[in-house]
């Protein structure tokens, strides 16, 4: 590997890398630089590329607040894009972006924040401009600085009834006191406004000093992508980021043990708001970053992750235990320390029997002492680790460069894209380290989760008022796990078969043609049974193929109780599939099994080489399914439960539900399905399974790396397998399934749902306006949905580009002006065909008032259209056309684009450049009159 050393005269790089290790079928270029202030940046180029995108990471993250100022460095994440010195205009920089067809956005976690945007290439240079003087003279205004706080509490408040904010924040307020990791990051009024009032403390000042104290060019990582050619990208980053100050500040490293003497063989019993049952166990572990390819938690993580026989999930499973159990790092918490974590869904007699569950997790990890480390083992992890990285999907633009900058100072310049696919060093003593010295019981924290102690929960935690109640473990139970042996039932994994050797492409490309765009679906089978549309991939060029199949039946809509037992069915495959599938999972191969309205739906994605055997597995499990009593109970008690919670569910889901069962021809709601549930026997199941599948009709996609005659052979297996079995009859004319979504009257295009704390309904002259009850959120929501028209090219076209114009000013208005909440959104609904604007917001304010709100942003509209030149009209328009014309990065996503066509039933898979046509032809006098009609 060579890297180019600039002479030490040069004063603003220090060294170029252009030996990036990248795999063999990764067409973008890349070339890291040095800067001399201390930036490390990387350059991505192709001349494909239609957007590009930009990423700042600054390594500090809320461990770096002080203990008097909780959430600063949040707070600072929103002050920072509230102008410069250079552009002062607080929202010029967002309005910029969304004006030339780009978002943006940031993030704070506890190691860092990341700020991050994308845009029509032909500004870049611009807004790379604007982006790096916020990190060299941000203005940090006094008229921002309470509007921004409020908006760091709407966010707190967004999550205040969240499950996993609550907990999270709870586990950290119960570590050592004096260990960072133990403070509030996300910010509030209270810890940003009323506390620095009481003690003294200028917010502002405060805010200004975090920002000396910890913002160096010497800790930023930055990311940009671009068709630039990677020297014009080069001469951008120079022109713009050179003056970013470094203070030479240290990099920073937090104490390695968060627990504490006395945060250890500790068990916490938490009250949810949510109906659920959880255990999590945690261990702090070492910061492995530095030896990272050899990770040796992995090895640990994987063997406790297995699903397949002779496992612990599959054990615990089978006595009735557990829905789920997963193994997890946090990943990079901070440097110094990270915490291993094990989670498990629980069953009611789980929850019961949450000790021998324990027990039985350290029986589990005796055995894999016992048997010894096993280096097949590591290298099949490392083998598919470089599988997945040769043949990697391209991420979105702004998803690549937000995540790439987050990780190029955890890695060499060199090794920035492939180092978290890097598995190279087997350390079995490390491992054997990790199993003796850190994942024992006198380690663990234990937390245990459900509604069963709300009577005994007597603490609470400080910012999110979870309720809890500490203990100490018993030193009998301590000691019994730390000398238990193993049982017979567990053993380790097998090799796996599922590993993909056959990487052949079917369809090369020829030197001399060139792919601008996929290939579009073709029709290449059609009778009574199915519908078959295949294409094949040249332009992705990957070994990976996606297979859809969407079964239809209306009886699964017949009323509340066939909805269920559809969604139980589904379940119990799923279910019952999880042995046979993890393997498959490991190897890159995947599938999704999904109870629609209409029936059912089976994706099966990934590598293609095997994905026929997962195909056909599959198939033999939906049709010969055995359904076992115990399991069936605790699925529907596990269904029950998704009910109940959907009333304490989100605000703006529960509203954006609302609209959707009001408008939709068949739709049964929560309270129905919750009603009936109790009801469903095995019998009902059994019955329902045949009927099912007795008559249905399969419309289907196949397309990547497979060609034709492979495709119409999966259809024959999926189509044998059930005629062996006497099922798949075509249906009757009377079965066929319309999918329908209702127009509303004339004069009754505003459709508004209402989430608060009252539960009536109420209707406004010639509007709708419904009102439920959410239990769970202090928050109210409102979802205003303004129906247009039916389905047209034309109408697609008009209402997209309408709400492309008014989305930043929406935004601007309602929530950095009026603040009034986290959530302020506005975009196309689209359901079945029928086109509509829809604006959404969540927020402590009430429902009446924000939709008054919302009333007199609709009415200013007009005026915002008058007001606006054409050239400001003609500028927005174009770049919005290149957006509409965005090829997908990634080859699944471009799937489930071309599978959307097809279950919409509209099938215009060249929906992009048929659209912008039609866009070109659009003036400003077009959206008036759609504005006012």
């Amino acid at each position: 590997m060579k890297t180019s050393e600039l002479s030490s005269d040069d004063s603003i790089l220090v060294r170029i890398v252009d030996t990036i290790k990248k795999s063999d079928i990764d067409e973008w270029n890349y070339r890291g630089l040095e800067l001399s202030n201390g930036i490390l940046c990387v350059l991505i180029s192709h001349p494909k590329l239609d957007k590009a995108a930009a990423a700042i990471n600054v390594s500090i993250g809320d461990l770096g607040d002080p203990n008097d100022v909780p959430g600063i460095a949040h707070f600072l994440e929103h002050m920072l894009f509230m102008g410069s010195s250079k552009y002062p205009n607080e929202n010029e920089f967002s309005k910029f972006i969304e004006n030339n067809g780009g978002i943006s956005n940031a993030y704070t976690s506890t190691r860092e924040t990341n700020y991050h945007f994308d845009i029509n290439p032909n500004v870049l240079a611009d807004a790379l401009d604007i982006f790096a003087n916020f990190f060299i003279s941000p203005l940090f205004s006094s008229s921002s600085v309470e509007r921004e706080i409020q908006a760091v509490n709407s966010e707190f408040e967004r999550y205040l009834s969240s499950d996993a904010w609550r907990i999270s924040q709870m586990e950290k307020s119960t570590l050592d006191p004096e260990h960072p990791y133990s403070r509030f990051g996300t910010g509030n009024i209270e810890s940003l406004q009323t506390i620095p009032k009481e003690s003294g403390i200028d917010i502002r000042e405060a805010l200004v000093q975090f920002y000396e104290d910890h913002y160096s060019a010497n800790r930023m990582s930055l990311v940009v992508l671009s068709n630039h050619s990677l020297d014009d990208l080069q001469s951008f980053v120079i022109s713009s980021f050179k003056d970013v100050p470094n203070k030479q500040l240290l990099s920073q490293r937090y104490p390695p043990d968060p627990f504490g003497e006395t945060g250890r063989k500790t068990i916490y019993y938490v009250v949810p708001i949510a109906e659920s049952r959880q255990m999590k166990i945690s261990w702090v572990i070492p910061d492995f970053q530095e030896i990272y390819r050899c990770l040796p938690i992995w090895y640990i993580s994987f063997l406790i992750n297995h699903e397949g026989t002779d496992s612990l999930f599959s054990y615990l499973k089978r006595m009735g235990l557990v829905l789920k159990v997963t193994s997890y790092t946090a990943a990079q918490i901070a440097p110094g320390f990270n915490i291993f974590s094990i989670k498990i869904e629980l069953t009611i007699d789980g929850l019961k029997q949450w000790e021998r569950i324990v027990f039985l997790i350290y029986q589990y990890m005796t055995m894999i002492r016992n048997e010894g480390i096993q280096e097949w083992i590591f290298n099949e992890g490392k083998n598919m680790f470089i599988k997945h990285f040769q043949f990697a999907e391209k991420e979105s633009p702004f998803d690549f460069v937000t995540n790439l900058a987050s990780r190029i100072r955890d890695y060499s310049l060199t090794d920035c894209l492939f180092g978290c696919y890097e598995l190279r060093d087997f350390r079995e003593d490390l491992i054997r380290q990790l199993l003796d010295e850190y994942l024992i019981p006198s380690k663990m924290r234990i937390f245990l989760i459900g509604k069963e102690f709300s009577s005994i929960a007597t603490e609470k935690e400080k910012w999110y008022g979870t309720q809890y109640k500490r203990e100490d473990l018993s030193e009998d139970f301590v000691k019994k796990c730390e000398t238990c042996g193993t049982i017979d039932d567990f053993k380790l994994p097998l090799p796996n078969d599922f590993i993909p050797t056959d990487f052949q492409l079917y369809h090369r490309q020829e030197e001399t043609s060139i792919i601008t765009r996929p290939q579009l679906p073709k029709k290449i089978k059609e009778n009574e049974y199915y519908r078959l549309y295949y294409t094949e991939d040249r332009f992705y060029k990957l070994p990976k193929a996606f297979l859809y199949f969407d079964l239809s039946n209306s009886l699964v809509n017949i009323d509340p109780n066939h909805l269920i037992m559809n969604r139980i069915y589904v379940e119990l495959v799923t279910d019952s599939l999880s042995s046979l599938t993890y393997p498959a999972r490991r190897a890159g191969i995947y599938y999704e099994l999904s109870a629609s309205s209409y029936g059912i739906e089976l994706n099966i994605y990934g590598f293609n080489h095997k994905i026929g055997i997962l195909l056909e597995k599959i198939i033999d499990h939906l049709i010969n399914l055995k359904i076992d009593q115990q399991r069936f109970e605790i699925l529907r008690e596990n269904e029950k439960q998704r009910l109940k919670n959907y009333h304490v569910d989100e605000p703006v889901s529960m509203a954006s539900c609302g609209i959707y069962y009001l408008t939709s021809q068949y739709q049964w709601n929560n309270d129905e399905l919750l009603n009936c549930i109790d009801d469903i026997t095995l019998h009902d199941m059994d019955t329902f399974i045949r009927t099912l599948f007795t008559r249905f009709y399969v419309d289907s996609l196949m397309y990547g790396n497979i060609t034709e005659n492979q495709a119409i052979e999966y259809m024959t297996i999926f189509q044998r397998k059930f005629h062996e079995k006497h099922l798949f009859r075509p249906l009757f004319p009377s079965m066929w399934f319309i999918r329908r979504h209702l127009m509303l009257p004339d004069g009754t295009y505003r459709n508004k749902y209402f989430i608060n704390k009252n539960d009536f309904i109420v209707i406004l002259g010639c509007n709708f306006a419904y009102t439920m009850l959410n239990d769970g959120y202090r928050t109210n929501a409102i979802h205003v949905y303004l129906q247009c028209f039916h389905e047209t090219l034309e109408n697609n076209a008009l209402i997209n580009l309408f709400v492309q114009l008014i989305q930043e000013s929406c935004y601007n208005q309602l929530r950095t002006k009026e603040q009034l909440g986290y959530i302020v959104r506005s975009g196309v609904h689209n359901t079945q065909g029928v086109y509509g604007v829809e604006i959404i917001l969540q927020s402590n304010s009430e429902p009446e008032y924000l939709n008054q709100r919302i009333e007199i942003f609709l009415d200013s509209i007009r005026d915002y259209f008058e007001q606006m030149s054409n050239d400001e009209f003609e500028k927005q328009r174009n770049a919005f056309i290149i957006k509409s014309l965005e090829i997908s990065k990634r080859m699944e996503d471009q799937g489930d684009i071309f599978w959307s066509e097809i279950t919409s039933h509209e099938f215009c898979f060249d929906r992009p450049p048929l659209l912008s046509e039609i866009l070109r032809k659009f003036e400003r006098k077009d959206l008036i009159q759609f504005y006012d009609h």
